[in-house]
């Protein structure tokens, strides 16, 4: 069995992916973060970043403001959002040392029309997926390794936000990734904070390392974006 997890995690909480550094060294995994409000980051910050570049993790972009892709191009046109929230994004993560080769949809909001313009800016974008239990449904999030789409369908394994949990789906997450294993197949799941409680998405510790050591038993390999072949030009 074979396949490939691209574990991934959004925002701007540095300072708890740092802490997870032990975990991911433990299982030999390579995560991806994908940064908002990446100007407004703090010194402490952007050398939390380089030193997670240095550990072999990918950091792309997930927008300035988080703005919503597809809302954002109706009202400012491509151009205007690619000015107001792409590029001053790439300009700074560039800066601390990432490629930002990679996008992930803040709220997962896009069309037809956001991928043609975000993907003349980089090689994958990351989109969202329904969070079910009903298998025939969650196994759609699974792409064969063989044909990576340059848009990639995700998963979310957040836990809850602020006092509220997040729907239990740990024996679906296991049938995930046996599935990806045995397809050899390309998973892709989402997570925020890495932490027991949290106002903001997070996931709790506990749960990140059960789903990184059962992928590790699987043998699957546990890739950032950055590792991905450099995808064809069309945009599917």
């Amino acid at each position: 069995m074979t396949g490939r997890l691209l574990l991934s995690f959004d925002d701007r909480h540095v300072a708890s992916w740092l802490a997870a550094r032990p975990l991911f060294d433990e299982v030999d995994a390579e995560v991806t973060f994908f940064i908002m409000e990446a100007d407004l980051l703090d010194d402490d910050e952007r050398a939390g970043l380089q030193t997670l570049l240095a550990d072999g993790h990918t950091v792309g972009s997930h927008g300035a403001r988080h703005r919503n892709a597809d809302e954002t191009i109706r009202e400012h046109g491509a151009d205007g959002y690619l000015s107001i929230d792409v590029d001053p994004s790439i300009r700074v993560l560039q800066e601390i040392g990432a490629s930002a080769h990679s996008f992930a949809y803040p709220n997962s909001r896009r069309d037809d029309t956001s991928d043609q313009v975000l993907l003349a800016r980089f090689d994958r974008l990351r989109t969202g997926g329904q969070r079910t239990t009903v298998r025939e449904l969650a196994v759609r999030t699974i792409v064969p390794s063989d044909a990576i789409p340059r848009v990639l369908p995700s998963r979310g394994s957040d836990t809850g936000r602020g006092d509220q949990a997040h729907p239990a789906d740990a024996d679906t997450m296991s049938f995930l990734l046996r599935e990806t294993a045995e397809r050899d197949g390309v998973l892709v799941l989402y997570a925020h904070d890495i932490a027991a409680q949290s106002a903001f998405n997070h996931i709790d510790p506990d749960r990140l390392a059960d789903i990184l050591r059962e992928a590790r038993h699987l043998g699957l390999s546990m890739q950032g974006f950055d590792r991905l072949p450099t995808p064809e030009s069309n945009p599917s």
